[in-house]
């Protein structure tokens, strides 16, 4: 019954949009529209794709849609929806009418959407964001799961995405890496122990890291594991030199 009603206030509706005789009041007109009520079919499918938009932003900190790989950006749905919204866009722009209204153009600016399809300000903040986290950990290797600010890890996983995939200009590969982005997530993660043991050192004037060491429970495994690595020579020439660089002993 509720559903049928909803369809006779759209149908009345569309009469006015029509200019043909309805019952339906400025009032009421008001009143549902208060409560977001929606007139046209396709703006309830509109809605439905921009939830999945402000979904899709929260898990991967961004709003590039591909409707090709890697997986973790793939939604050939979204993509060709968010393509439509800029042609719309840019149709208004040129005088023409379209389905998109104000309210949705405002919504979509609110969310960040970039209508020329760059994101050349979305990369730029988080960015910022790297470089703060630099600043606090004094490193940039940013795990899968950092609580504080999951959209960043993800932001850096979809760099190295890009860079393997050489979708990546030459102009942001040499920003990041001239911040010591390190394009090699398992090198990165043994850059984040590297650090640790060297602030651990730092602080502490000595190499003596217990294995219930509190800033990192498996750091006291991370150091067994380098001087086993060393003694087997399977230790690449370059970590052996980072950690010679910080005086760290191959025996105790």
């Amino acid at each position: 019954f509720k559903l049928a009603r909803c369809r006779t206030q759209r149908f009345q509706y569309q009469n006015i949009e029509s200019g043909k005789p309805s019952f339906i009041t400025k009032e009421r007109i008001r009143k549902l529209e208060e409560l977001d009520f929606l007139w046209f079919p396709r703006h309830i499918r509109w809605e439905e794709m921009f939830q999945r938009l402000v979904e899709y932003k929260g898990k991967n900190g961004h709003m590039r849609v591909t409707s090709v790989r890697p997986k973790s950006m793939y939604d050939p749905a979204l993509a060709n929806w968010c393509i439509r919204q800029r042609a719309s866009y840019k149709a208004i722009q040129a005088g023409e009418n379209t389905f998109l209204t104000p309210t949705m153009i405002t919504k979509l600016e609110k969310l960040g959407f970039q209508w020329d399809g760059s994101y050349e300000g979305m990369w730029e903040e988080s960015f910022r964001h790297l470089l703060a986290f630099k600043e606090l950990h004094g490193h940039v290797h940013v795990t899968n799961y950092y609580a504080p600010n999951q959209p960043l890890a993800n932001w850096c996983s979809g760099q190295r995405n890009n860079y393997r995939m050489s979708m990546i200009s030459e102009e942001r590969t040499k920003r990041l890496e001239d911040v010591g982005f390190i394009w090699n997530k398992r090198t990165g993660k043994w850059l984040i122990s590297y650090h640790k043991v060297k602030i651990h050192k730092e602080k502490t004037g000595n190499w003596n890291v217990p294995k219930d060491y509190a800033g990192d429970r498996f750091l006291w495994n991370w150091c067994s594991k380098q001087r086993l690595n060393y003694k087997k020579g399977t230790l690449s020439e370059e970590n052996i030199q980072l950690l010679n660089d910080i005086d760290f002993p191959w025996t105790l």
